[in-house]
């Protein structure tokens, strides 16, 4: 005969824990450990039949190590006992029935001379409590299998870089650290310990020359080996960075910033990165900013524009690299607009400031001669574009004087396409040899008496605007005509 609770008895019962469990122990424990301290009691009241180390680990959300390293402990505190390592079973023991028998000292004899190895290590200075001691204990016992001389030795690293308050935690970070590369002999942390050291060092006259008086962070730390380890920047470098920043508002997340941009900007380049090399870096994120200003861009550069720069200094200095911004901007172009007009001033040939300088000054008068002649026409074709500008250019070339130009546009008015109306006089009057306003006027009045003669043959029928439009041209002017057939047929700004 048998007898057993329900199944769901255990869900809807109590686990009696004593008072003195809660006021002596539990203060003194983590959290986890205290989590399974709970949970094995709650199984002595009521048992499950394939509880084991992992079936507890899934149920409580741990390691099957955070386990065994939570019931390690219970087990120096003397209200656990041990009975068998496969599979890992423990009693519980009776905190009153503990006492009757022999009063809290830890049972573990190796825990106790841990213990005293470390107050005398430290003679006063930093007192470890109950469950600092657990910790440190754990990183002998545990899976990190360090030495009772590694771990004083991190420690007392531990004081002499953060102070005597520094968290048992953060010592913990440390002695990963040390168990992942193997140091298990003083020796061998020594030579780690040292490396975080002079990185400590390093990383506290960073934080002096940003006016800061902290101890150095976890993440503090992580940051700086990533500058000097990972980044591979001297620490000369990383105090360099730290003279650019503005006096006003100096931060790691600014500091950290500067060192991307240069660590960026330096590419491929082998070896360690210097000062020089972040000076260089910020003068072109300097110089690059001004460029965006000019050209009427804010906010921060894309990698796009970054290369275009990059592309832009290879061609012209940083004072005709802004010449260019500023023309770009008078028209309204996006930024990599300014590559290619340096592209363009590099085609001319030209290689002087004063060069570029003249031709922009060419460049505005022209513009403004155009546009004067486009507002004889009611505001129509306004945009001066590339192809007007070098349709002026070759009337100029053929000798025409902007009079004799200003005369052809006050004939162009009525037209659909007058700048290509412009060009078909202005080819007439060049292959004709025609040179002066006079003769040009004279013409145009032989020209409207052959049209009304013309006009009169026909019966009164029109026969074209103008008795240009009805010569064979040849040579350059012949060239000059099928070209202007072809615009006008199309959507050119002519």
């Amino acid at each position: 005969m048998t007898f057993a609770f329900d199944e769901q008895f255990a869900m809807f019962d109590i686990t009696p824990v004593e008072n003195q469990f809660i006021l002596e122990y539990m203060p003194g424990a983590r959290g986890e450990f205290v989590k399974v301290y709970l949970y094995g009691l709650l199984c002595c009241y009521h048992p499950k039949e394939e509880m084991d180390l992992g079936s507890m680990s899934r149920e409580l959300g741990m390691t099957e190590e955070e386990i065994l390293s939570a019931f390690r402990y219970w087990e120096r505190r003397g209200i656990l006992r041990r009975v068998s390592d496969r599979p890992p079973q423990w009693q519980y023991i009776n905190i009153k029935q503990k006492e009757l028998m022999g009063g809290d000292a830890p049972v573990d004899p190796d825990y106790v001379a841990f213990s005293r190895e470390l107050e005398n290590s430290f003679d006063g200075i930093r007192v470890f409590h109950g469950s600092e001691t657990a910790a440190c204990y754990e990183w002998k016992e545990g899976n990190m299998q360090l030495s009772t001389e590694v771990i004083v030795m991190l420690l007392k690293h531990m004081y002499r870089t953060r102070g005597k308050s520094f968290k048992i935690k953060d010592a913990e970070k440390v002695a990963l650290h040390l168990a992942e590369e193997n140091a298990r002999t003083p020796d061998e942390a020594a030579e780690i310990l040292s490396r975080d050291e002079a990185a400590t060092a390093g990383f506290r006259k960073i934080l002096r020359k940003l006016g800061k008086r902290y101890a150095p962070s976890d993440a503090n730390m992580a940051l700086y080996r990533k500058w000097t380890v990972e980044w591979m920047f001297t620490q000369e470098a990383v105090e360099f960075a730290c003279d650019l920043m503005e006096k006003s508002d100096p931060s790691l997340s600014v500091l950290d910033a500067i060192l991307e941009n240069a660590r960026t900007e330096a590419g491929s380049k082998r070896g360690f990165l210097t000062a020089e090399d972040v000076e260089k870096a910020e003068e072109r994120r300097k110089g690059l900013q001004r460029v965006m200003k000019e050209a009427g861009q804010f906010g921060a550069a894309t990698p796009a524009q970054k290369k275009q720069y990059q592309e832009m200094l290879a061609l012209y200095p940083q004072e005709i690299i802004l010449i260019a911004a500023r023309e770009c901007a008078r028209k309204g172009r996006h930024f990599d607009s300014i590559l290619k007009l340096l592209q363009s001033w590099q085609e001319r040939g030209f290689t002087q400031e004063e060069e570029i300088r003249a031709h922009i000054r060419a460049f505005h008068e022209k513009e403004a001669f155009l546009k004067g002649l486009k507002e004889k026409w009611s505001g129509r074709e306004s945009e001066i574009g590339q192809k007007t500008l070098e349709m002026l250019e070759r009337w100029e070339g053929l000798g025409l004087s902007r009079e004799m130009i200003t005369l052809a546009a006050d004939s162009a008015f009525e037209v659909k396409k007058p700048m290509a109306y412009m060009d078909k006089i202005l080819g007439y009057w060049a292959e004709n040899n025609i040179r002066t306003v006079e003769e040009a006027k004279r013409d145009r009045q032989k020209s409207g008496e052959a049209y009304q003669e013309m006009t009169r043959k026909s019966g009164g029928k029109a026969v074209g605007a103008q008795q240009y439009e009805q010569r064979d041209y040849s040579g350059e002017q012949d060239e000059a005509l099928r070209r202007m057939i072809s615009m006008m047929g199309g959507n050119e700004d002519a």
